[in-house]
């Protein structure tokens, strides 16, 4: 079972995102899909896999909060 902690696009440059987490930033590659700053996405071994809506992110998020 894998586990994923929903990020938040902050920059792109090419086919690389840089992807924001609760005190963490990380690069992803983009391989297809359509997307911006701002984006909510979940990555897998360093590939953005998919946009998930901003509420639902912020939801998750919040609960991420109270398992760390």
């Amino acid at each position: 079972m894998c586990v994923a902690m929903p990020g938040k696009i902050v920059k792109i440059e090419e086919d690389t995102a840089t992807i924001e987490y609760p005190g963490a930033t990380r690069e992803a590659i983009i391989i297809d899909g359509d997307y911006k700053i701002g984006d909510y996405v979940f990555v897998s071994s360093k590939i953005i896999v998919m946009k998930i809506p901003e509420e639902e992110a912020l939801k998750s998020l919040e609960v991420w909060k109270d398992v760390t």
